[in-house]
């Protein structure tokens, strides 16, 4: 049996979706924790009508999903709502699916399309530059953690949408540059070109960080 999406199983899978905390913990990436191969197998079980499949992929995929939306659109409820919108495309087009690549390229291509959606919906303009003023400088008591992790939150909200996609996707993800430039339909060459400049403004933000903390 192929699953069809309608308004019923997308109902069942928001169902299983569940919420997610508001304190979310750092991670491990995904694919050094789970099989690539176990996932892909997982989709397939999902295409012949296995829900425990599916509440298994989004056991596994909810939370980075979470991440990847969080860092561009700084809203949980946002955030939470694309993540679940990821599922409802990845249950409609189940029955499609060939895993001719890493699952995580097929995951997070749906995922950064919805996320160009969202910005063009709320037509955001990301600026480039970290303005030094809104790095907050340290207080008595305070992680010096707490601020190097502050100064890089203003970092990727303030960098173009391409650059820090990328980025994440390097990062977080762990994805080779092959696969970022498949997800995000540009050459090589310009996605190295993207983090290499989101990277420049990471550690121009902490070298701000420092010196207003000096």
């Amino acid at each position: 049996m192929t699953l069809s999406l309608n308004s019923s199983s997308a109902v069942s899978l928001l169902g299983l979706f569940g919420s997610i905390p508001k304190k979310v913990e750092r991670e491990q990436s995904i694919d050094s924790q789970v099989s690539v191969d176990e996932s892909a197998d997982l989709m397939n079980r999902v295409a012949s009508g296995d829900e425990t499949a599916l509440t298994n992929l989004i056991d596994r995929w909810k939370i980075p999903l979470f991440r990847f939306f969080h860092r561009s659109l700084r809203s949980h409820a946002d955030s939470e709502e694309l993540a679940q919108q990821v599922f409802i495309k990845l249950h409609g087009s189940a029955h499609r699916y060939k895993p001719t690549a890493k699952f995580a390229t097929y995951l997070f291509t749906i995922a950064r399309n919805l996320l160009l959606d969202e910005i063009k919906r709320r037509e955001r303009r990301p600026i480039d530059i970290v303005d030094p003023a809104e790095l907050k400088l340290s207080t008595p008591g305070r992680n010096p953690l707490d601020d190097i992790e502050e100064a890089l939150e203003i970092c990727l909200e303030r960098l173009p949408e391409a650059h820090r996609t990328a980025l994440l996707l390097r990062v977080q993800r762990e994805l080779s540059y092959k696969e970022i430039a498949g997800i995000m339909k540009a050459s090589e060459f310009v996605v190295k070109t993207w983090i290499h400049r989101a990277r420049q403004q990471a550690r121009k933000a902490l070298d701000e960080l420092h010196r207003t903390s000096s």
